[in-house]
């Protein structure tokens, strides 16, 4: 992280030196970010820079964990479901509070460049999953709520649950961040993923009984119309 002489820095030189690093790093990737050229543009020296930073992944976090820790923040004024009705879609709405934020504070390219850029045996890979544990612990506390109203499976633990869905997010954000273009509206193909995605995960977390009738459901309900003929 940034050394406390960053820190201590008035807010508007923080966000221009964070502001730059951002705009670099989701353009050129971590690896291929160059610091010098960083420098050229901020306006600084080398020893300046060292002031402020022992390494360039120090800047990455800092950067990360301003953004990760307003998220934080956010969320916690979202708080927790207050009953079983409204459950389902105060969840939803967490992961809507999540990907506004992201998109509103232009970290949507950073999350694109980590997931194509950012392997399990990155050097700073585990840095990053550590960084990002305030924000799981929050989703991890709507399951456990979830659970105790046997609204979440019980048969799996919320530790292997936010796994499993943070595999199955990324799958689906992969080709979505593909097309991802700052200021412009999501592609067609975008919103169905988006669309499935949701319907994905609460089949996943859902008590198997309940999802097993939701699909016999669907079924149930396909078969009518194609005995009607109200599809072909």
């Amino acid at each position: 992280m940034a050394l406390q002489r960053f820190l201590n820095l008035p807010k508007e030189e923080k966000d221009k030196v964070l502001g730059i690093a951002k705009k670099q790093f989701a353009q050129y990737g971590y690896d291929q970010m160059s610091l010098n050229f960083f420098l050229k543009e901020l306006g600084i020296s080398k020893g300046q820079f060292y002031y402020w930073f022992e390494e360039k992944a120090d800047l990455f976090f800092t950067v990360m964990q301003e953004g990760l820790e307003a998220l934080r923040l956010r969320l916690e004024a979202h708080g927790q479901p207050t009953s079983k009705s409204d459950y389902w879609g105060h969840v939803s709405e967490s992961r809507l509070i999540t990907e506004r934020f992201w998109n509103d504070q232009d970290f949507v390219e950073i999350g694109k460049m980590v997931s194509q850029q950012v392997p399990p045996n990155h050097p700073i890979y585990e840095r990053l999953e550590f960084v990002g544990q305030p924000i799981k612990r929050h989703f991890g506390e709507s399951l456990r709520l979830g659970q105790k109203w046997k609204l979440v499976r019980t048969d799996l633990s919320v530790e292997v649950l936010l796994k499993l869905t943070e595999d199955v997010s990324d799958a689906f954000y992969s080709p979505m961040l593909g097309s991802y273009s700052k200021g412009s509206p999501p592609s067609s193909e975008a919103m169905v993923l988006y669309d499935l995605l949701g319907r994905t995960l609460r089949l996943i977390l859902q008590p198997s009984f309940v999802a097993v009738s939701m699909i016999a459901a669907t079924l149930v309900v396909a078969e009518m119309f194609v005995k009607h003929g109200l599809i072909y």
